[in-house]
């Protein structure tokens, strides 16, 4: 019967080859691995924003009434939302949107973990002329009377807000551009891309557009 030559071992050189090969790769897998993951997340933020978009949408035209998500400012931007009915107080001199009540069965909703939109009009804020690309230094309606709404302390200064027809209020007829990034990133660069979601003020449909800066 003939015997199997016994396994020889690895010697030194071939273990610190192979382990070199196992941290070359390492390191070339791990920031594309990262890098997924935070697009993933965003994406997610992004989906459940536009999930709530539909749904505060549809309370408004079947409940008659002016419906609000209103967002909840937390650090450099904005981490949580809620939907609520607002009244539109068209006697204020800027025609104003008021707090009423918080929607039936709503509750506080929170993106995904170390996702975020920033607290800025070019990353929530309107369109300059409609179109997808151009963003203008138009900021989104505000709720007030907020004193008794059971917001955090930093009551939220952002609202998309839809009117019992159906369409956006007080957007001037531009478009509405939210934007969503990954907290980690954004806080060790602010130029890091982010993720848009255009909003179209008569129609209300959403479209991802591409990554930007």
């Amino acid at each position: 019967m003939r015997q199997h030559a016994a396994a020889r071992p690895f010697t030194l050189v071939e273990l610190i080859m192979v382990m070199g090969v196992m941290i070359l790769l390492a390191v070339v897998a791990v920031p594309a691995y990262s890098s997924l993951f935070a697009g993933r997340k965003t994406t997610l933020a992004a989906n459940q924003v536009n999930g709530a978009i539909i749904e505060a949408r549809t309370h408004a035209v079947s409940k008659k009434v002016y419906t609000a998500l209103i967002f909840v400012k937390e650090g450099s931007g904005y981490k949580s939302f809620r939907l609520a009915e607002v009244y539109h107080n068209t006697e204020t001199e800027n025609s104003t949107y008021d707090w009423r009540r918080w929607a039936p069965d709503s509750s506080l909703v929170l993106l995904p973990e170390n996702t975020m939109i920033p607290d800025s009009n070019r990353d929530f804020g309107t369109t300059s002329d409609g179109s997808e690309g151009k963003v203008g230094s138009g900021a989104p309606p505000k709720v007030t009377k907020l004193g008794n709404s059971g917001l955090p302390t930093n009551n939220a200064d952002r609202a998309i807000i839809f009117k019992p027809n159906g369409q956006l209020a007080g957007t001037k007829d531009n478009n509405l551009v939210v934007r969503f990034v990954e907290i980690n990133r954004y806080e060790a660069n602010s130029s890091t891309p982010k993720l848009p979601l255009n909003i179209n003020w008569l129609t209300c449909k959403t479209k991802f557009l591409d990554p930007v800066q």
